[in-house]
């Protein structure tokens, strides 16, 4: 598709590069996919714990917005420097001390007597999946053999399905045994660090990323020489994130001010594009070891932008087909960004992965704050607009992406080239 000479900035891995061939080791990937379900399951059932809260303690919704701001906070803080430690020493321990503690803490929110343990209960669910993260995704690096998109992909479907899960969940729970029944959120938890228990010795060596290096890197690679490709990238991952959370916060905004829609519907809308979204991530990385990553994105970026033109200007079931087609090709190139990041910071892949799954979520938070503030000025309908303007300047961003390594396989190239 695009033929722009790509960014290309050392350490990246060279294109030209080959790389041992390694077999995916399934069964330790598929626990650190049930692990991440976990955490992300209990980051999400937040949202319908505060009703609780603020019935609790009679806080006004500046204050149970806090509540939820704070735990975010220290996600998006608190993950690049989880990922600076681990690059220095392997710590897989992080991935259940991590998981455990964000599940318990956040589970504890409605039994504590006061405001501000609850504050206190977040932060320590917040560092829990801050350190769970980087270290989960140097694993399923570590066990994803010749096919780090694939694994990375299986990974992040499993964080987007547990924060599709969370809130249903624990929903049920609530409405069966009452506020008692926030407590069964720990369940998930304990089964994810049971099987990740049983599958701990596949993690205890860094295979294929010893140290926080991932093989084939120069030793005197380091952050500073990857810097200007490591900025482009995260400002890509963040731009395309932004169209991400702002269909997410201003499509029932919009559809509530401007159409006659039911809550039902418009709510139906929200679901469709998170459940989308979710199982976008699973196909970007197979796809993307097809047709290469710089096609993928650039594809996935054109197929967006005709199907928020079609939500836009139609309604029915056109419309919910549109917007989860959007859904799905918004996230499907979020893994491969990941790898690639990884891969510009061949020595500091933990760091990596803290930068993308961190400052990248807090870049787009403050770009939805930032619509908002545009949305004051010059209404919803431009706001909603510009955003289905955005993936025409993430397509032009992704012709400059570079590729990746390439695999042997039998002595030929794993892309098929």
């Amino acid at each position: 598709m695009a033929t722009q000479a790509p960014v290309q900035t050392q350490p990246y891995l060279s294109e030209s590069a080959a790389l041992p061939a390694t077999r995916v080791k399934k069964l330790p990937l598929f626990s650190v996919f049930l692990a991440h379900i976990s955490v992300d399951m209990q980051t999400s059932s937040l949202t319908v714990l505060l009703p609780l809260l603020l019935a609790s303690f009679g806080l006004n919704y500046s204050l149970a917005a806090l509540i939820v701001s704070v735990n975010n906070l220290v996600i998006a803080v608190a993950q690049p420097l989880f990922g600076i430690v681990g690059d220095r020493k392997p710590m897989r321990w992080l991935m259940f001390t991590g998981a455990m503690l964000c599940g318990v803490a956040m589970v504890s929110v409605t039994l504590l007597p006061s405001y501000w343990l609850v504050l206190i209960a977040v932060v320590l669910s917040g560092l829990g999946s801050a350190a769970f993260h980087p270290e989960g995704l140097s694993a399923v690096r570590a066990v994803s053999g010749d096919k780090p998109a694939s694994g990375t992909s299986f990974f992040f479907f499993g964080g987007n399905l547990g924060f599709a899960l969370g809130p249903f969940l624990a929903t049920l729970l609530i409405a069966a045994y009452g506020t008692p029944g926030a407590l069964g959120m720990i369940a998930p938890t304990l089964l994810a660090m049971g099987v990740l228990f049983l599958q701990r010795r596949a993690f205890g060596a860094r295979a294929g990323v010893a140290g926080g290096r991932l093989p084939g890197a120069s030793p005197a690679a380091n952050v500073r020489r990857a810097f200007w490709l490591v900025v482009f990238l995260l400002a890509l991952i963040a731009v395309r994130s932004l169209i991400l959370s702002g269909l997410q916060t201003f499509i029932p905004l919009y559809f509530t001010g401007y159409s006659d829609l039911s809550k039902e519907r418009i709510g139906a809308m929200v679901s469709v594009l998170i459940f989308s979204g979710a199982f976008g991530t699973l196909f970007g990385g197979p796809i993307s070891e097809r047709i290469g990553r710089r096609n993928t994105m650039c594809l996935a970026m054109l197929i967006v932008l005709a199907a928020l033109f079609v939500f836009l200007r139609t309604d029915g079931l056109a419309q919910l087909i549109a917007i989860g087609i959007a859904g799905a090709f918004i996230t499907m190139p979020w893994p491969i960004s990941v790898v690639m990041v990884q891969e510009a910071m061949p020595n500091n892949v933990g760091l990596a992965g803290g930068l993308t799954l961190g400052l990248a979520y807090g870049a787009s938070g403050l770009g939805v704050s930032a619509l908002g503030g545009l949305a004051d000025w010059v209404g919803l309908p431009t706001v909603m607009t510009l955003i289905a303007l955005l993936p025409i300047l993430v397509f032009f961003m992704s012709l400059f992406v570079p590729e990746g390594p390439r695999m042997q396989r039998n002595g030929a190239r794993a892309d098929g080239r």
